[in-house]
């Protein structure tokens, strides 16, 4: 099941980026619409290969490959962040959804959301990236591409081989404007790290929606409720009080922000109730944190990091 698991993951590593559903800035929505609408052909080829797992799935990849209009891809810049992923054990097919940018060889970021199935028997892969945007000559781009492909081995998937190919606009206009929208959701996703680096449950609980779901998939639970939600970041931070947090990166569009981090920390209380006994031990532990946000504010989140080894940086055996 757990090659299930990394292939169904590794199916994300289709498309992602460096670094998409409010209105942005009225100045720029000016430029947009005076900006004029050319659709002209993209095409290429481009492979995908994971750089992290977390709890044996893969969360995070780079992309390499050769695209008009963007060059050769800048691999340790293009990254790939997955949103949700799921699996029809009848046909044996994986649906899944991701965002990201890519990174042109001048530098540029285009940025997507992405949606596509494989099929595991056939050993084929389809879908649909749609542009929202970016940076530099890609900052008015839009459009969609279709894209096609196999892997190396589709039950245990280490590089995804794809054919793209479709229409996108507006490249080469460029404004001065920063998307308003992209800019306040990389500052929650600042602000989310931030409220647990200062052991501060209200600012954190604050930065939710009304209704809301926080899922720490390491442990399968699930918060919907602000009161919960503080009691688990107390509880979390009781177990090691001198709890720290740094931010690695963050990446966003106008509907998704991830952040990848770094927990630090002394276990000098542990959680013995559940088994996991003090030890003294200092730990940095990385992780990253995925989240969807509407209208300010967040309405899902889901942490990722790896229990067992956790477990052995705070040295606690298994």
């Amino acid at each position: 099941m757990n090659k299930m698991i990394v292939l169904l993951w590794s199916i994300s590593l289709l498309f992602a980026g460096c670094d998409v559903n409010d209105s942005i800035s009225p100045e720029i929505d000016k430029n947009l619409k005076s900006a004029e609408m050319k659709m002209i052909p993209i095409k290429g080829e481009m492979q995908s290969h994971v750089t992290e797992t977390l709890n044996d799935i893969p969360v995070i990849g780079n992309l390499s490959g050769n695209i008009s209009h963007l060059g050769k891809l800048i691999t340790d810049k293009s990254t790939w962040y997955s949103i949700s992923v799921e699996m029809n054990e009848q046909t044996w097919t994986i649906s899944w959804e991701m965002f990201g940018s890519v990174c042109a060889a001048n530098g540029d970021f285009l940025k997507y959301t992405l949606t596509g199935e494989f099929s595991i028997p056939d050993n084929q892969i389809t879908g649909q990236a749609v542009f929202d945007g970016g940076t530099g000559r890609f900052c008015q781009a839009q459009g969609t591409m279709e894209f096609t492909g196999y892997a190396d081995d589709p039950m245990n998937i280490t590089t995804m081989y794809m054919q793209v190919e479709g229409l996108i606009s507006n490249v080469g206009s460029s404004h001065n404007g920063e998307n308003a929208t992209v800019a306040q959701n990389e500052s929650i996703a600042g602000s989310f790290i931030e409220a647990w680096d200062k052991h501060d449950a209200d600012m954190l609980t604050s930065l939710f929606a009304d209704e809301f779901t926080y899922t720490a998939v390491t442990t399968g639970s699930a918060y919907t409720d602000k009161d919960a939600l503080a009691i688990y970041a107390n509880t979390t931070i009781a177990g090691i009080p001198d709890t720290g947090f740094d931010i690695i990166s963050i990446v966003a569009n106008e509907r998704f922000a991830v952040v990848e981090w770094i927990w630090k920390g002394t276990n000098t209380v542990g959680w013995p109730a559940m088994g996991i006994p003090p030890t003294g031990k200092y730990f940095e532990m990385p992780g990253a944190s995925v989240m969807e946000v509407e209208n300010g504010k967040i309405i899902w989140n889901k942490d990722y990091w790896d229990w067992n080894t956790f477990m052995q940086l705070i040295g606690v055996s298994l």
